[in-house]
Parts: structure tokens; sequence; C-alpha cells
């Protein structure tokens, strides 16, 4: 089978890692396009959008430290420069500029302080105390859960979750019992309700292929509970479950040549939606599979309906 090359922009390094990366210069691609132009630790260049870090002061013949948040299937790099003030995991003192309260697309009341950063940027943090917003403190301590595109994640340090009854790790019967657009992002989500009549959200998006609808019952595992309070949940895949071993046609085969020369090879199958399924896999492997039309592949984890895979066998 003839394998495509497909070149990377970028060399090959290794997911939620940290490198220096020093700043060459500043570019504009376009109408609010402004990127810096990084230069990696084995000297290949990869660019990094100037909006979200613009209070950072980053300048040209700087070197930064940058965690690699993520490699997509293609080998596209996104990076997460460190924030010259905070730190993921650590608790910082913020200035309280306000406070409030307002119904959220659950129906359900929502408490938060309005505070504001070293730079003046404004952020909110959820409460679980009402009385909290009623008399708001003039300063309070966050813990920094995250950093993404320089937006700070925030809860008030020491403040106890309220118990929502669901295990992190363990799968649930929830139904649907609505459709809706929220208009704080615009996303559009699945209201889910619990045994005990608890609502929580899924992002539609990811999900218009499992055939979910107002009515139905489906089984969820539930991820984790993020920083507002609402849990994560990935419902179960009609055709797969993680743990499980299938067989999967083959659909191509793909090369990514990255810039500094290191090739991988990758495995691109077919799930039973007619989804792209990319599986990184080593040289030898890649040679014993060239001419199959099927494999067999274990399912490693399912997220937001993406299907992650170890090739095992072949048929």
């Amino acid at each position: 089978m003839e394998i495509k090359s497909i070149s990377i922009p970028n060399s090959r390094l290794t997911e939620g890692k940290t490198y220096p990366f020093k700043i060459e210069r500043s570019v504009t691609l376009g109408p609010d396009e402004d990127w810096f132009v990084l230069k990696d630790p084995m000297g290949y260049k990869i660019l990094l959008p100037k909006v979200f870090y613009r209070d950072y002061g980053f300048m040209p013949g700087q070197t930064i430290d940058c965690r690699v948040d993520k490699i997509n299937c293609n080998g596209r790099m996104f990076l997460e420069p460190a924030h010259p003030k905070y730190r993921e995991g650590k608790a910082y003192p913020f200035e309280v500029t306000g406070s409030g309260h307002r119904i959220n697309i659950l129906e359900m009341d929502e408490y938060y302080l309005q505070v504001r950063d070293v730079f003046g940027n404004p952020w909110e943090v959820m409460t679980a105390n009402p009385e909290l917003v009623e008399l708001p403190p003039g300063q309070i301590s966050c813990m920094v859960r995250r950093i993404k595109k320089g937006k700070l994640f925030l809860e008030i340090d020491g403040e106890k979750r309220l118990p929502g009854g669901l295990k992190p790790g363990e799968d649930y019967v929830f139904r649907v019992v609505d459709e809706k657009v929220d208009p704080d992002d615009g996303h559009s989500y699945y209201i889910l309700s619990d045994s005990r009549r608890n609502l929580h959200l899924l992002r539609k998006k990811y999900y218009h292929h499992y055939g979910i609808r107002k009515g139905v019952r489906i089984r969820c595992r539930v991820e984790r509970m993020g920083t507002e309070g609402h849990y994560f949940l990935e419902p179960a895949h009609p055709c797969y479950q993680p743990g499980g071993t299938y067989s999967f046609p083959v659909d191509r085969f793909q090369e990514l040549v990255f810039s500094d020369g290191f090739r991988q090879k990758v495995l691109v199958l077919k799930d039973c939606h007619g989804e792209e399924v990319k599986v990184h896999i080593g040289e030898e492997l890649a040679s014993a599979l060239a001419s199959h039309k099927k494999v067999t592949a274990r399912v490693r984890n399912i997220r937001k309906s993406r299907l992650e895979l170890d090739v095992e066998a072949v048929i």
C-alpha cells in the first residue's frame, strides 16, 4: 500500500514535558494574526499566537519555558508558555472587584466572585457559598488549577466542593431531558439527569453520531469535575468498549515527516461510523501491515467519542 508523506513544521517533542524555546522575532500573517516565531531546543521553528500572551512581556531574543500541551494525531504541536507570575497547582492572593449570582444553563444557581490578576485582567471564580457573594472580601486566595491560552482557571483555595454524588471513573445511567445552547459560550449541549435528578451537561458536538436524543437513557463514565463545578462525562460508545478488541478496516497509511527528520508511520483506520482513527505505529509493524485490509486493535480509551487504539494483530 502506498504511504503518503506529510510534512510537519515542527520537531517531535514529548507531550506534557516543558522545554526552553527562544523567541526569534514577531510576524504578522494577516489581520489580527500576530505570532511569535520560536526556536525549539533542536533549532527548529514553531509559531505561537501573540493574542493570548500580550501581558507576558515576551521580547525577541528571550528564552521562555513552554509546555507541550498537546500533539494532535497529525503531529501538530500546541505550546503553553509558563506564566510569568502564576504556576498551576499553587494558590495566590487575588483582588476581589465584584461578585454576582446567575441562573445557569441547567437552571441552577451559580455564585461567583470577580477577581483581578497582577496584570489587571478580570477573571471569575465560582463559589458554593452565597454569603461570600453577599459580603465579598477585598482579597481572596485562589488556587490556579489550569492555565490554557493564557487563561487562568481558578478555584477558591480550601473551599470544599458540594458533593455531587458521582465518582470519577465510575459509570452511571442518565436520562436525556433536553438540548440547549449555552448563551455564554455558544455551544450546544445535551442536558442529562442522574438518578438523584441532578442535571449535567454533555457537549453535543462530539456525539452527533451516537443517536442521543431527548427521552433516551444513556450510560456515561464520569471523567472528572471541572473548575466550574460540572462533571465531564463520556457516553458509552455504540460500538466499542474500553479494553475490548475489535476488527477495523484499513483506510490508508501516512508518514509524518518532522522538521528534525524524524519519521512517524501512521495507520489510518475507519470505525463503525466511518470516522477516521489514526494510530502511530513503528516501522516493523508498518511493514507487516502494508498489504492488509483489516487489523485487530484494542480500545485503550475513548475520549470525546474518539478512539485511542493499540494495534495488536493482523487479520
